[in-house]
């Protein structure tokens, strides 16, 4: 009788190729680490705290540094897990999701640690052919399997290749409308390098969750550390299958510090995209696939040549192709040398990845006669006897905190409930929180009435910009709305375009909590952001993001008859007469 599991037999535990184990004096570009270690003032940060560590005590931080993260990456409470690496947390995500014989598809070539975790939990390996590229017809026919989890490595490991949002939404789409959606694990192991993340998509889909490391991003490889970001109904469930103290004190304290100087890190990743970019050009006779990693693939198989100059690559056996890390500028010139090309001087630095943001109404779209009336409409019906005008809506707008015109709606309710709308005109960037428990609970039949009346009231928006002035601009202009998914929809079909947007879709994107800006940022991997709004809440958000994410350089423009008021580094009628200094401060 066996005292263990008959299919272990066939198992053998992972070991590293010879070739990978002697690399004393030579250059790692085997490993995807990254190519440079910590800057010197976070080392000293760090070993300063290691010193002053207890070590008899057991590891406390582990909520605290989640909240940290969680706050910095405008993630709802409980949406995200911290685990001790990534593929510790994708084997928590195999153990709460997957039963013996599910089976789960995974790109080929891919990561290595997948078949073994499928083996893990006694899976179904699929694998979805994707050679150099990504195409996503083998996945539509793996889905069509009834696949129970679906494995997405964008980049991909070993290849490099990449899907922008737009490009993927098909595929994500069709998931989630299956009788029984698959579990879609994205695994941004390399995000940073890439153009964008695909860090919106969590929003929008309960089925999919995101998964991260900070091996690459902030040159954390040893401290074995990474997230995962999804549905806190989701996420819940996996960190109840987590260890207690399962992340050590060292590893918590690492992250803690290294989270201090992460504008630091992120110049570093910056040097590795131009690295890349310049060596994928310099291989000689070789050749590399297109690559938003921090590696390449790079065919014929160059490691017997770059061997003899004590350049460690992985090659793939049998595959006459091996994977190529960018390492430091001496070590990415090194190898095009090797390969009998000339590395040519590094640029002096990167453009700035910079983010045009925009609020809808009083930006984008003219609609606050749209909206004015919509509440008048909805507040005669709920409260007939109520008086009501303009001047009263214009008075909760600039309270703060009702930029939502639901949640508007049922402020007024409140406050007449108790015969207090004297209050309106004294509340300016005070608010009402002796009232915010009535108002919560007024305000989802505030929204059913005040939304059945916006659908015929929205006749009277009117757009303020067009798709060819933004454009003009020559940067990525996204969207920061208090609407939810189905007015902003409307709005699309007042503007006549669409542009990438954060919706007032859960509690957590409510302004003027700065989620959804957070949100952006990191799905553009921004490092200046311009906020356009014309609210005291819009402002708001941007000065709380600019707290949670200081390595970003944070800007807001006011517009509007209040602009004065709401101040802001940049003041205008409106965002048209603004554009010309828009395009200075983001050229």
């Amino acid at each position: 009788m066996s005292l263990l599991r008959p299919d272990l037999e066939s198992i053998q535990p992972y070991t590293r190729p010879a070739s990978e184990t002697a690399s004393i004096g030579k250059a790692r570009l085997h490993m995807n680490e990254a190519a440079a270690d910590w800057p010197v003032a976070a080392r000293e940060a760090l070993l300063k705290r290691l010193a002053a560590m207890p070590f008899h005590r057991y590891p406390e931080r582990q909520a605290e540094l989640t909240n940290r993260l969680r706050r910095r990456l405008g993630v709802p409470e409980g949406g995200l897990l911290l685990g001790p690496s990534s593929g510790n947390v994708l084997d928590l995500v195999a153990l709460a999701g997957l039963s013996p014989g599910d089976a789960i598809a995974y790109p080929d070539p891919g990561f290595s640690l997948y078949p073994l975790l499928i083996t893990r939990h006694r899976g179904q390996a699929l694998k979805v052919p994707v050679g150099t590229g990504f195409p996503l017809q083998p996945w539509f026919a793996a889905l069509a399997t009834g696949v129970r989890q679906m494995w997405i490595t964008l980049p991909n490991n070993p290849t490099g290749a990449w899907l922008s949002p737009e490009e993927l939404e098909p595929l994500l789409k069709a998931a989630a409308r299956r009788p029984e959606p698959p579990l879609v694990i994205l695994d941004e192991a390399y995000a940073e390098f890439a153009p964008r993340t695909h860090r919106l998509v969590v929003e929008r889909y309960p089925n999919v969750l995101l998964l991260r490391t900070f091996s690459k991003a902030l040159a954390s490889a040893g401290w074995r550390l990474g997230y995962l970001i999804g549905a806190p109904a989701l996420v819940g469930k996996m960190a109840a299958l987590q260890l207690p103290y399962s992340i050590s004190s060292a590893s918590l304290e690492a992250l803690d510090v290294a989270l201090d100087f992460a504008g630091e890190f992120d110049e570093e990743i910056r040097g590795i995209v131009r690295r890349r970019e310049r060596l994928r050009d310099h291989l000689g006779p070789y050749g590399a696939a297109p690559s938003s990693a921090n590696y390449l693939y790079v065919a014929p198989d160059p490691a017997p040549v770059l061997a003899e100059a004590d350049l460690m690559v992985r090659a793939f056996p049998g595959m006459g192709v091996a994977r190529v890390s960018i390492g430091t500028e001496e070590e990415v010139r090194r190898t095009s040398e090797a390969l009998g090309d000339h590395l040519p001087a590094e640029p002096l630095r990167s453009p700035r990845r910079c983010l045009l943001v925009l609020d809808v109404d009083g930006v984008m779209i003219d609609a606050d006669r749209s909206f004015a009336e919509a509440v008048s409409r909805a507040l005669k019906e709920l409260a007939p006897q109520q008086a009501w005008d303009d001047s009263d809506f214009l008075a909760f707008k600039r309270v703060g905190g009702f930029n939502n015109d639901f949640r508007l709606a049922a402020g007024a309710l409140a406050l007449a409930e108790r015969g207090e709308m004297d209050r309106l005109r004294k509340a300016e960037g005070i608010g009402f929180p002796d009232l915010e428990a009535r108002i919560q609970a007024l305000e989802p039949r505030c929204q059913e009435v005040v939304q059945r009346h916006y659908a015929m009231t929205k006749a009277l928006e009117m757009p303020l910009i067009s798709l060819p002035e933004l454009q003009e601009l020559g940067v990525e202009v996204v969207v920061f709305t208090g609407r939810p998914p189905e007015e902003w929809d409307m709005a699309v079909t007042v503007l006549g375009f669409a542009l990438p947007a954060s919706t007032d879709s859960a509690p957590h994107l409510r302004k003027p909590r700065p989620d959804g800006l957070l949100q952006l940022a990191d799905a553009y991997r921004a490092q200046e952001v311009l906020f356009v709004g014309d609210t005291r809440d819009d402002a708001a958000c941007l000065s709380a993001a600019r707290i949670l994410r200081p390595d970003i350089q944070w800007s807001f423009a006011a517009v509007g008859p209040d602009r004065e008021r709401i101040g802001g580094e940049l003041l205008g009628e409106s965002l048209r007469a603004l554009l010309p200094e828009i395009k200075r401060r983001l050229s």
